[in-house]
């Protein structure tokens, strides 16, 4: 039978509970046990005004951009399926796949799977006054509005769901940090690390984590990891779940070595 490389680490998965699912299957296919602590909440606005008025003004868009499959997920709640679409642009392969589901196949899906990627992917086809809606969540980096701004387009802002921090898990997540029964944390937002932080910042936390190999999903997660001085072992080269995993197995495989 094949060695998994993660056959009984206890991985800790930290995303919202809607999106924790298909990480702990995918982490059990690799051999790995999941331990699922929901480190923060994601919702639909409660104000849907704004959201109305922008669907009703699809057709004399240019451009729709999403920012993640939340964005694609909250914002398609209200539109119908006979609506007009502009060309729409995305930051990755998920929110990508999340389109592809709904029948909508994007113009521009960048290599590198960040709002920069995009930026690149996207500046050659944007032109001056061209109006683009930008679907995101409360708490998306202002990267791309800032980009498209200055490329001369017309940027309209449209906050579709919210990310909010959870601790329903805390005493749980201390338990087993304490009996250093988790090996890999995994962070796949700034969100995420903010909210564990935000758990962690009443007590000395780096003992708690010796044992631990902290994870993050790409570059961006990785910066806010850094920012409040987590040490990061596993970073993928591909910005995704599966590369994610990927790189935890490569990691454990270079340990085993050592």
């Amino acid at each position: 039978m094949k060695h998994l490389p993660l056959a009984g680490k206890t991985v800790l998965v930290t995303r919202g509970k809607e999106q924790a699912r298909a990480f702990s299957e995918q982490l059990k296919q690799a051999g790995a046990i999941p331990v699922e602590i929901p480190l923060i909440s994601i919702s639909a606005v409660t104000e849907t005004k704004e959201i109305e008025e922008c669907v009703r003004e699809l057709p004399n868009y240019d451009w729709l951009v999403f920012t993640s499959a939340n964005g694609v997920r909250f914002f398609f709640s209200f539109v119908r399926d006979t609506a007009p679409l502009p060309n729409v642009a995305v930051v990755g392969k998920k929110t990508a796949i999340a389109l592809e589901k709904r029948g909508i196949t994007p113009s521009v899906v960048p290599d590198e799977f960040v709002a920069e990627g995009l930026i690149e992917a996207i500046k050659p086809l944007v032109k001056p006054t061209d109006r683009v809606l930008l679907v995101k969540g409360n708490l998306a980096r202002p990267t791309l509005k800032e980009a498209l701004v200055q490329l001369g387009a017309d940027v309209t802002d449209l906050v579709v769901y919210e990310t909010k921090m959870n601790e329903s898990g805390k005493a749980q997540l201390l338990e087993l940090l304490k009996k250093n029964a988790i090996d890999v944390l995994t962070f796949t937002s700034p969100s995420t690390v903010a909210s564990f932080m935000n758990i962690m910042n009443e007590i000395e936390w780096q003992p708690l984590l010796a044992h631990c190999a902290i994870a993050c999903i790409g570059p961006v997660t990785k910066q806010a990891a850094e920012n409040v001085g987590l040490p990061i072992h596993i970073c993928p080269e591909n910005y995704t779940i599966d590369g994610m995993i990927k790189a935890m197995e490569t990691f454990f495989q270079m340990e085993g070595k050592q």
